[in-house]
């Protein structure tokens, strides 16, 4: 399935949970939940809202606003509830690994290993950075029936990112040892 239809879910899925919202709030929102997982632009959202109210899966609501510019808002529409359920019921494709880092590293013998360390370090701290608002976030959710599944993606992060910081640990050490 093509991102963009991946898109719309996530759209269709956001505008489930959030009862309404416009295409800015959608973003906002993605940035402070699934942007670590799933990432949409401006560019991708506002077409796929397009194409969503189109198919008449969402409907398009002008709100006032105290200016004289006006506010779409969106909500799901029952074909949008079903259209989301169903593709909630369906099996997920397999992941698709594309990792610059992983590609560089294994083409690394064509260049110095501090080059390699050094790539594998900025990594690592981009890691720490990530496993710090994992947990802050994780702080910050209770531990109720609504966050049940807000909690075990966030599980799933820290759990990527603490395997993701010992691989760092280790290769680090074996690129170390090998350059002697």
């Amino acid at each position: 399935m093509a991102k963009t239809a991946k898109s719309q879910f996530a759209i269709l899925g956001m505008l489930a949970l959030l009862k309404k919202s416009s295409g800015y709030d959608l973003k906002k929102h993605m940035e402070s939940s699934t942007q670590y997982f799933w990432k949409e632009t401006f560019s991708s959202i506002y077409p796929v809202l397009e194409d969503l109210e189109e198919q008449k899966l969402i409907a398009k609501l002008d709100m006032p606003t105290k200016s004289d510019r006006k506010r779409n808002v969106y909500t799901l529409t029952p074909a949008g509830k079903k259209a989301l359920k169903n593709w909630l019921k369906k099996p997920p494709e397999e992941v698709q690994l594309r990792n610059e880092l992983l590609l560089k590293l294994f083409f690394g013998n064509f260049v110095p290993s501090e080059i390699t360390i050094e790539h594998v370090e900025n990594y690592q701290k981009e890691l720490e950075g990530k496993l710090a608002t994992y947990k802050k976030f994780k702080n910050e959710l209770s531990d109720t029936k609504e966050t049940l599944f807000s909690l075990i993606t966030l599980d799933h992060g820290i759990r990527q990112a603490t395997s993701a910081l010992e691989w760092c640990n280790n290769t680090i050490k074996l690129l170390k040892s090998k350059k002697k």
